[in-house]
């Protein structure tokens, strides 16, 4: 595990050190620089080891920003779930455009992939912008790790469930429509079977955790060939807006529960 130190922070994501919010906020905003949060996680066993923030075309919005940073515990006290391990996923911005956010996310040892994962009711833990935001991520960080359990179900049940390929197909075109909108179809430079490709022969199996982890791992990298509008041969982008990302991410996440429970329904009937 590489943990990454204040230097890289900053040159991953130079917003996580702002020293003041965006000249737009108004008086009642409660400025905490992230760099306060992440130093108190950091003092709780959590490791920053990975940051990225949305790209701006105005160079002054650079240091306040949508920026992530996830986090990750010591190897000896990883809670592993399943191939993956669990991390903390924080998002905030100092715009008026994002509260702090955060997550439980997932992080597949055998492809690098980062996932966020909105476990049940709680989602995740929202902190508005104010004096107690690091006491609040700090309860809220200890409550998220408490729902791994439910988690590490969810895992296991995709894992045990298997998919005809017509299934497969029909969630590839759910995460295009989560991706591209309902109009896929016209705006996509892919075919469904273009999310199903496995990168590595470990992913190759047609049950439910395999088909999430490829159609996550290829939406969110990009890199897929396909076709423009005009017909020109082209390659997917890889998502770099944290904003998209966490979005993606959660719906994801989400419609593949919902998915499960809408196979196991019909096994049932």
């Amino acid at each position: 595990m590489n943990t990454l130190s204040h230097d890289q922070l900053y040159r991953q994501a130079p917003a996580i050190f702002a020293q003041a919010p965006d000249l737009a906020v108004s008086d009642r905003y409660g400025f905490v620089p992230t760099i306060e949060v992440v130093n108190a996680l950091h003092a709780e066993g959590w490791h920053p080891v990975r940051a990225q923030q949305t790209r701006v075309r105005n160079p002054e919005h650079r240091d306040t920003t949508r920026h992530m940073v996830r986090f990750r515990q010591d190897p000896d006290r990883q809670i592993l779930v399943g191939d993956s391990v669990a991390e903390l996923v924080l998002t905030n911005s100092h715009d008026r455009t994002a509260a702090y956010q955060l997550d439980l996310g997932l992080f597949r040892l055998i492809c690098s992939n980062g996932m966020v994962t909105p476990v049940g009711e709680m989602g995740g833990i929202r902190v508005r912008h104010g004096k107690q935001v690091v006491d609040q991520i700090l309860d809220g960080s200890i409550a998220l790790i408490d729902e791994v359990p439910n988690l590490a179900g969810s895992v296991e049940q995709f894992q045990s469930m298997r998919l005809t390929p017509e299934e497969s197909r029909l969630y590839a075109q759910s995460a295009l429509t989560l991706r591209y909108g309902e109009d896929w179809r016209e705006v996509s430079p892919v075919q469904p079977d273009a999310l199903l490709h496995a990168r590595r022969s470990e992913d190759r199996d047609p049950d439910l955790w395999r088909v999430f982890n490829r159609a996550q791992e290829n939406l969110l990298k990009g890199g897929m060939s396909g076709r423009s509008r005009n017909g020109r041969h082209t390659r997917t982008r890889a998502i770099r807006s944290v904003t998209e990302d966490v979005r993606l991410n959660r719906a994801l996440w989400q419609f593949t529960e919902h998915f499960a429970q809408l196979k196991n329904q019909s096994q049932a009937a």
